[in-house]
């Protein structure tokens, strides 16, 4: 798998902490580096496209963009950070993890970033599942107890963030995962939103409101309700209709 690096802007950014966001459990991963991109009205500064990558482009602006993209935003407070975001609609293959892992690990060395956060989501089984953070390398445990989510001690870390877990280090890296509950069988912006807070405090500078995506949340919730009321009253008509 041949990736290919396409570099759009250099903002300067100095010392940036990356967000990781490829498709997992709920899209929540996705929904939540997306919402960062349109709320902080972030740049496209660079892409990855391959021959194993779907064969698709993301017009936005007039501009055609690959199926991963990287978006950067210069802090705007005198303690703020410099913030890259690397999101795709697409999840690899386990086979072409490791490679597209390695580009983005290049792209960040080359942009000055030694912090990364990867976004997760896990299937939620109850009610009672909480988000948790594990990290590897320089300065993670400092951003697992800042994200003040519980931290993994053990278990297992797939695709994507699961790679760069164990290759970010080997770069000079730091990288965090935090991990929400979420529906599988749905996107949970209502989930995702409980990225905020962790981001929030991870981040030094970053401010981002959770009612957008509480409120899109509310929504999916209403049109399931009216689906299954739908459902319901069909049910009871057939039935009328077969013993009536």
């Amino acid at each position: 798998m041949a990736v290919k690096t396409i570099r759009y802007a250099d903002m300067g950014l100095e010392n940036p902490v990356a967000v990781i966001g490829f498709p997992s459990v709920g899209l929540v991963s996705s929904i939540m580096s997306n919402f960062m991109v349109g709320q902080l009205e972030m740049e496209a500064i660079a892409g990855l496209s391959s021959p194993s990558m779907p064969p698709y482009c993301l017009i936005h602006r007039g501009v055609a963009y690959p199926p991963v993209r990287f978006y950067g935003r210069k802090h705007t407070t005198k303690t703020g950070r410099d913030l890259i975001v690397c999101l795709s609609e697409y999840a690899p293959k386990p086979e072409d993890c490791y490679e597209v892992v390695q580009a983005i690990l290049s792209y960040l060395n080359y942009a000055g970033c030694r912090e990364i956060v990867c976004l997760e989501g896990t299937a939620r089984m109850s009610d009672s599942d909480a988000p948790v953070a594990c990290g590897v390398g320089p300065g993670s445990e400092k951003m697992v107890k800042k994200s003040k989510f519980a931290h993994m001690e053990g278990g297992m870390v797939k695709g994507i963030t699961g790679v760069m877990l164990y290759e970010a280090p080997t770069w000079g890296m730091g990288v965090t995962s935090i991990m929400v509950p979420a529906n599988p069988n749905l996107p949970d912006p209502g989930s995702a939103a409980q990225f905020i807070p962790a981001i929030s405090s991870m981040i030094p500078g970053l401010r981002l409101s959770a009612k957008p995506l509480l409120g899109e949340a509310e929504e999916i919730r209403k049109k399931l309700e009216s689906d299954q009321e739908a459902a319901e009253r069909q049910e009871e008509e057939v039935a009328g209709n077969l013993y009536g």
